[in-house]
């Protein structure tokens, strides 16, 4: 798909409110021009009939006709701005969802600092960005043709052929020597697209890594790449607006030379009240044709915007095809055993270690050991996280970690160690993914980790919001709530990441009886700094082995 098919596809949902916004923008211009051509011809024709040139002069048509245009000119100028911008506004937020979607769906493999920063910046500015191609080039280049148009067929009525001849020449150069003149622009706007990206990317790079900065002394040259990153950009956003400024003066100055052309030819061949409306009829397209090379050069910040995300939206796409050389996993197929095969992963501080384990339903395996030594991306690999160095996780005779990721995420649960709080409603985030999930269904999973009695006593109950990023609630109850969310899905494979940090020994036993008969029918794995805190009789490995 080209870029432009995907943008009309984006926008043609909203295509007739856009639509009613082009023209009601067209009507502005017209209208405009015609004030003042109506003005001056009024003007010059009350002169003429002082000097006795013009007798029976009517007054009130003309007055009439000022009047009118002032206010169609005000009424298609609000219509514009409100339909336009409502549209716009809706298809934005559309699109908002959209790149979420598509970045939702990623694994965190295929996502470093770098990359989660350049993702962030497609959902923001990249979506931002494409409010101008209707607004701003669509729009405006639409809304000029028709003005035009519509000015050399009055020139031709009052004028003759050849006034509108000028005014029609004219025109066609003005539009070429816009396109001309951006096509300059259009590479200084997919460069300032792309340093876009590198400044967030470096600023994700400086504050999330500013503790190590600090410690080696690194942080004063961290803050200097920061700030030629931003002087560079700035330039580079001076210099479009200069360019866009030269280009638009060069169209107003060519607007002013049709003007003196159809003065010239007008004069003394056409009446001069006449003679005025065209010229200043001419005149007045330079509000119209003036918009031409903002609108050229700034489709080269929108096509690359836009291609960003579209690429986004495209790789979201593939990643649910599944491949012809794997088995297809449809829901969770009966549980069974679950045989991990010398499992080599990354960032461990052994290469050479590997796992290799049987795992049963309803025998969680304990894997416990120091800080540092790679318990959690082992974890991350079980789950398709991290691709893994060597080996494979298989169930019979399906090898988990080649599946599709859509296919392996609705086969394993995975609780990670870092904790993901979205600012919703207990009831939204417990069935966030899931279909009429009951109040009953709720309460048994938040009993299950004694949160029960904390939802009743709030005043909103499953309405009551976490906050961003759980702000609203403790560290430990984020905790059980996610764990919560976990026990409504149906995996056959839990992976538990310090399931119980922060939590007392008391409660901890309490929720693990509460959810032994949901552990029964699943094989789970769990990653803990104190195995004492789990049923001595549950499989445990010390990593590294």
């Amino acid at each position: 798909m080209t870029i432009w098919r995907y943008l009309l596809k984006l926008y043609q949902p909203r295509a007739g409110w856009l639509l009613i916004a082009f023209l009601s923008l067209t009507v502005t211009w017209l209208s405009a021009a015609a004030l003042l051509a109506v003005s001056g011809w009024f003007i010059t024709a009350c002169a003429m009939a002082g000097l006795g040139l013009i007798v029976n002069l009517n007054i009130f048509t003309p007055s009439a006709a000022i009047r009118g245009l002032a206010i169609l000119r005000t009424a298609g100028r609000y219509a514009e701005r409100v339909i336009g911008h409502e549209a716009i506004l809706r298809t934005l937020a559309d699109l908002r969802i959209r790149a979420f979607v598509a970045m939702a769906v990623r694994p965190a493999k295929d996502i470093d600092d770098r990359r989660y920063a350049d993702l962030v910046n497609r959902l923001t500015a990249d979506v931002d960005t494409l409010d101008g191609v209707p607004l701003r080039v669509i729009g405006p280049l639409l809304a000029a043709f028709l003005t035009w148009i519509a000015v050399v067929v009055i020139g031709a009525i009052w004028g003759g052929t050849v006034i509108a001849s000028v005014i029609g020449l004219g025109g066609l150069v003005t539009f070429a020597l816009s396109a001309w003149l951006a096509r300059t622009g259009h590479a200084k706007g997919r460069a300032v697209i792309q340093a876009r990206v590198e400044q967030r990317i470096a600023i994700s790079d400086h504050f999330g890594g500013l503790g190590d900065l600090l410690a080696y002394g690194k942080a004063d040259a961290s803050q200097q790449r920061l700030q030629i990153l931003e002087q560079a950009q700035s330039a580079r956003l001076m210099d479009q607006e200069r360019y866009a400024s030269w280009s638009e003066h060069g169209v107003q100055a060519l607007t002013a030379l049709m003007t003196l052309v159809v003065l010239a030819l007008g004069w003394p061949a056409l009446d001069p009240a006449v003679v005025t409306l065209l010229a200043l009829m001419t005149l007045g397209m330079n509000e119209a044709l003036g918009t031409l090379p903002g609108a050229f050069w700034r489709v080269g910040e929108s096509t690359e915007a836009g291609q960003r995300l579209m690429d986004l939206e495209s790789i979201s796409t593939e990643s649910k095809t599944p491949p012809n050389n794997t088995s297809t996993i449809v829901g969770n197929p009966s549980v069974s055993a679950i045989d991990i095969q010398q499992l080599s992963c990354q960032r461990q501080p052994d290469t050479r270690q590997f796992l290799t384990a049987r795992l049963e339903p309803g025998k969680p395996l304990i894997i416990h050991g120091q800080s540092g030594t790679g318990k959690s991306s082992l974890l991350a690999t079980l789950a398709g996280e991290l691709a893994p160095v060597a080996g494979g996780v298989m169930f019979g005779n399906i090898d988990l970690l080649a599946l599709e990721d859509d296919q392996r995420y609705g086969f394993v649960g995975f609780l990670s160690q870092n904790d993901q709080l979205l600012d919703l409603t207990i009831r939204e985030f417990l069935s966030l993914g899931l279909d009429d999930v009951s109040d009953d269904n709720l309460r048994q999973v938040l009993y299950a980790v004694d949160l029960l009695a904390t939802l009743d006593n709030t005043q909103d109950g499953f309405d009551y919001r976490l906050g961003v990023g759980g702000s609203r609630i403790s560290g430990g109850q984020g905790r059980r709530l996610q764990l919560a969310a976990l026990l409504l899905r149906d995996p056959a494979l839990v992976l538990l990441d310090e399931p119980f940090r922060g939590l007392q020994n008391d409660l901890i036993q309490t929720i693990i009886e509460r959810i032994r008969p949901w552990l029964s029918g699943r094989c789970c794995v769990i990653v803990t700094h104190d195995p004492s805190a789990v049923p001595k009789n549950w499989p445990r490995i010390q990593w590294p082995v």
